[in-house]
């Protein structure tokens, strides 16, 4: 039998060997998973059949909702105007989006509602959209709408429904299937428009246009100025790879991240001098490697020593 003896999980070292193995003798890497999108919180889950005169007056929420037209076709009113829902088609109504939604007073219709929280970038994508849900996506919406009934106590018809309560004896992890199924769902639509043949958009630049990512990188490196960040943590938080992220911004900027990071900190510092704080403190508060690393940067970018900084201040 086999016997595994667990070691560091880090890079080149061997995560695990076999009894009787040279550790040295396997060597095992872990491959970092990027979060396309992460949904954290589900708000409701309606599936309603609306009769022909239906209409739910005009309402919006803080959060994203997903309307599945199951039979026949119902209207939705939002940012694209009035908006006709047919059979397998999906919409997505952002956070703040006003909504209604109504029958078209001829036949009645069924409709499955998702409502959930998700801060991700990539659900930008999905502003003022709606899609034809393929065939062989449909069976995730059918798992969500089972994982709901056996994990929430889900009225027949409410469409005031505002919070979800979990049954007596819910599904073990039925929630977190949910949000799988979701996610892969939203995942998986994003793979079927953006591979169509005609579709003249690129996903990595639809989703946000260069400004937006030159102001995310921004916001980043702003929220870090007293901290410490680097390309591969960015590119995680932003969902971008790490070539896009510099190449967008060097365009923008005509710099790259972490010269541009290094000069926030260098204004910060500066700021810091004028308060009286010593070298040392400040190099420390700034998350840099020592005083010297400190001291040659700053000269680097303001041409001159933090003394010689603090002294031009004291003469002016």
């Amino acid at each position: 039998m086999v016997q595994w003896t667990g070691t560091n999980f880090c890079r080149n070292k061997p995560f695990f060997s076999a009894k009787g193995q040279n550790m040295d003798d396997k060597i095992f890497y872990m491959y970092k998973v990027s979060t396309l999108l992460s949904i954290s919180k589900i708000v409701t889950i309606h599936y309603q059949k609306l009769a022909k005169n239906y209409a739910f007056p005009e309402e919006k929420h803080n959060f994203w909702e997903m309307i599945y037209c199951d039979k026949n076709n119902i209207f939705v009113n939002c940012d694209m105007g009035k908006t006709l829902l047919k059979k397998g088609e999906v919409i997505f109504l952002s956070p703040n989006e006003v909504h209604s939604v109504e029958c078209d007073k001829k036949i009645d219709a069924n409709i499955f509602i998702v409502s959930f929280v998700c801060k991700s970038k990539t659900m930008g994508y999905f502003k003022n959209k709606h899609f034809v849900v393929p065939d062989k996506l449909r069976f995730l919406l059918a798992s969500i709408m089972g994982e709901a009934k056996d994990t929430f106590k889900i009225p027949e018809f409410n469409p005031n429904l505002q919070k979800l309560e979990l049954k007596p004896d819910p599904n073990i992890g039925g929630a977190q299937i949910i949000t799988n199924n979701l996610e892969e769902l939203l995942i998986k639509l994003i793979r079927e428009e953006t591979s169509k043949p005609t579709s003249s958009e690129i996903f990595i630049s639809k989703i946000e246009n260069s400004d937006a990512i030159e102001d995310e990188i921004i916001r980043v490196l702003e929220q870090n100025i007293y901290g410490k960040v680097c390309l591969d943590q960015i590119s995680e938080e932003l969902h971008y790879g790490k070539t896009t992220l510099c190449k967008t911004f060097r365009q923008r900027t005509g710099k790259s991240i972490i010269n541009y990071y290094l000069e926030l900190k260098i204004d910060e510092s500066k700021k810091l001098i004028r308060e009286n704080n010593s070298f040392s403190e400040i190099a420390n508060l700034l998350r840099f490697d020592s005083l010297p690393h400190f001291t040659k940067t700053f000269k680097r970018i303001t041409t001159m020593t933090p003394r010689e900084y603090k002294n031009s201040i004291l003469l002016g």
